[in-house]
């Protein structure tokens, strides 16, 4: 303690003068507040990275997005790089139990799953690891099916249906952008790719249940690859703002996006009525929504982007809240 040291420094040398000891205790505890105050270097953490809550678009609480990186060993990510052997264990993380080490032992029927000791392999359908007996990372005989280039289905990472991608073949197009199916290289059904015109550009949402509708020439999109924006103004006259930084699983068909106060500004969705009134667009009106990127090509170029977005947006008093619902939007990317 501070004043224990000043008392033996008192004793050792009695010319020192009191207000020296006062200077001395002044100078300690403005060292000690700074130290309790200052909590990083230049303020460069936001402060909602240390208050104890999983905000601010953490990974975790008070560690990830834009607060400091959390610790390799708690974060559910599978680092090798790191030495981890399996997800948050091995090297400096500690030894993987048997049913967590990600290679198949004991009398397991499949990686960390089943024998004495591990449950289901059904249940590591999700987890994001290759293990139970998966044939690819969370699909095979006990997850959903993986995808094939014979399914008819556009899925995995496939351009078309059943075709591009990784695995399947390069799609090829009978020409016809007629037939109401996305098939081919299109882009969406009977739009863009090789073969048939360009994708047009849609805005359209319902506002407790009225249709607004956005003409294409009133759309204003930009997209940069850490952002994407789209907004406009209705003919009914409501303006809608949709705006976000880069989704959790990236810029791929299929992402989701959340939106809520703690994702302002970095993903949000606005709404103003035809009389001026805001809903949702900021830091004191109210926030709820979701935006799913239902096709997103965007190399080569030329590409397209295809959404649909929903939300309960309140007023800045809190006393009044629209709902949006059956939002969509496509625009080329040029």
């Amino acid at each position: 303690m501070v004043f224990h040291r000043i008392f033996d420094t008192r004793n050792q040398n009695h010319h020192m003068s009191l207000r020296h000891y006062i200077l001395v205790f002044a100078v300690a505890f403005t060292g000690s507040f700074f130290l309790a105050g200052c909590l990083n270097d230049d303020n460069k953490i936001p402060p909602n990275c240390y208050d104890g809550i999983l905000n601010n678009e953490e990974q975790l609480v008070d560690c990830g997005g834009p607060c400091e990186a959390c610790f390799h060993c708690i974060d559910g990510i599978w680092q090798p790089q790191l030495g981890e052997t399996c997800v948050d264990c091995g090297g400096e993380c500690g030894a993987c139990t048997q049913c967590r080490n990600c290679i198949q032992d004991g009398d397991e029927s499949g990686i960390d799953c089943g024998g004495t000791f591990c449950g289901p392999c059904a249940v590591l359908c999700d987890d994001g690891i290759l293990n139970g007996n998966e044939e690819q990372i969370d699909c095979g005989p006990n997850c959903e099916p993986c995808p094939t280039c014979d399914d008819l289905l556009m899925n995995g990472n496939e351009v078309g249906i059943d075709c591009g991608g990784t695995l399947c073949a390069p799609c090829i197009t009978d020409g016809s952008c007629i037939n109401s199916v996305l098939d081919g290289d299109e882009f969406w059904i009977n739009c863009g790719g090789s073969t048939c015109p360009n994708c047009d550009t849609i805005l359209s949402f319902k506002v407790n249940n009225l249709t607004h509708v956005v003409l294409a020439n009133n759309v204003t999109f930009s997209f940069d690859g850490a952002a994407l924006n789209v907004a406009g103004t209705s003919l009914q006259g409501g303006t809608i703002q949709i705006s976000t930084n880069v989704p959790p699983a990236g810029w791929v068909t299929g992402a989701t996006v959340t939106m809520n106060q703690t994702t302002i500004p970095n993903k949000q969705i606005g709404y103003t009525d035809e009389f001026g009134v805001s809903y949702g667009s900021g830091t004191t009106e109210t926030t709820n929504g979701s935006l799913n990127f239902v096709r997103f090509i965007t190399t080569p170029l030329p590409g397209l982007i295809r959404g649909t977005f929903n939300g309960n947006l309140s007023d800045f008093a809190g006393t009044s809240s629209v709902s949006i619902t059956s939002g969509l939007f496509m625009v080329p990317v040029n």
